[in-house]
């Protein structure tokens, strides 16, 4: 390796380590920057409404694909041998998960936004939550399945269960655009994601691609996800700015849907018995959502001003986590008593 292209990794390495210690700051500039000049250029954004659904779907492809390439599904099979703690996973998924969304999407008052807030909390997590296993210290192994679980069995439940709460509000949701966005920034960036890593392994090795160019790729998820932000809360600024407490309301529901989970998700595996690694494999997966799948699904089917909730929940998603994270030691005595 040239003394050049040690420098180049060594300075990518350094600025993924950067963004990631101060990723909450950065989506908080993020939205700061965006709020102003969303407010300022309302009548321009408005008038290029296909444009910034299109640059929504773009981003959040290149937010989900890089994680893809890093998601680590060889030797699959051997770790699907833990049946309940990949059942309870579902269930907070897939059920209790959007019955809590259920219950708060309609106080939000605009049942466009309240779709997007019911659809922000039925989207799996992506492969970045594993990097919350990892820190940690849960079992890797078993969060990739529950990862990829959720991702392959979220395409085609998703459509269903969203289907089912825009029925009861009396909203017309078209299923085709949230069947085509799941396609193209979750089985697309998969399938792509997957083949790339299978190229880069035969061609590479697999340290080329979990240890050389993990830095890169993470890089790239960070910065696509804070682009992304920007976008939502760009086309969403008037909305905030005129309502600030509808904004504030969609934080403070999420922050109560993420605590009840997690406190759920530990009462639980307290309960049945389940290793403090397998917990945390459990409750981070499936407590932590892609909202880059969430904000491509609402603008697809009912335009960027419902991507409210994937636009917000970014700030208060990872805050959250890191603190469940810090409790770690707390965690362990209290599983293990």
């Amino acid at each position: 390796m040239s003394k050049q292209t040690a420098t180049k990794k060594n300075t990518i390495s350094w600025l993924a380590d950067v963004v990631k210690k101060y990723l909450v700051l950065l989506s908080l500039f993020s939205t700061f920057l965006a709020l102003p000049i969303g407010f300022y250029f309302n009548k321009t954004i408005t008038s290029i409404k296909p444009l910034i659904s299109n640059t929504i779907l773009l981003l959040a492809f290149l937010t989900i694909l890089p994680s893809m390439i890093q998601l680590k599904t060889e030797g699959l099979l051997k770790s699907m041998k833990k049946f309940k703690e990949i059942l309870l996973s579902l269930l907070y998924v897939f059920a209790v998960s959007p019955l809590l969304a259920y219950l708060i999407a309609p106080t939000l008052g605009d049942p466009h936004i309240g779709v997007g807030y019911f659809a922000a909390n039925i989207v799996p997590a992506s492969s970045a939550s594993i990097g919350y296993v990892l820190i940690a210290g849960g079992s890797i192994e078993l969060a990739t399945v529950l990862a990829v679980l959720t991702l392959i069995l979220g395409v085609p439940l998703i459509p269903v269960i969203l289907g089912l709460y825009s029925r009861s509000i009396s909203v017309s949701v078209p299923m085709e655009p949230v069947i085509n966005s799941l396609v193209e920034v979750l089985v697309l960036p998969l399938i792509l994601g997957q083949l790339t890593r299978y190229i880069l392994i035969r061609r590479r090795g697999t340290p080329y691609v979990d240890r050389i160019i993990k830095p890169h790729l993470s890089l790239a998820t960070m910065l696509s996800m804070l682009a992304l932000v920007f976008v939502l809360v760009l086309n969403q600024a008037m909305t905030i700015i005129n309502k600030p407490m509808l904004a504030l309301t969609v934080i403070a529901y999420q922050s109560i849907v993420i605590v009840v989970l997690l406190l759920v998700s530990t009462l639980v595996s307290k309960a049945l018995k389940i290793s403090y690694e397998d917990h945390q494999a459990v409750a981070m997966i499936s407590v932590t959502k892609n909202q880059s799948v969430a904000a491509a699904m609402t603008t697809a089917a009912l335009g960027p001003q419902s991507a409210l909730a994937p636009a917000l929940i970014p700030i208060i998603q990872p805050v959250l986590t890191i603190a469940y994270l810090n409790a770690e030691d707390r965690i362990r005595r209290f599983l293990k008593s």
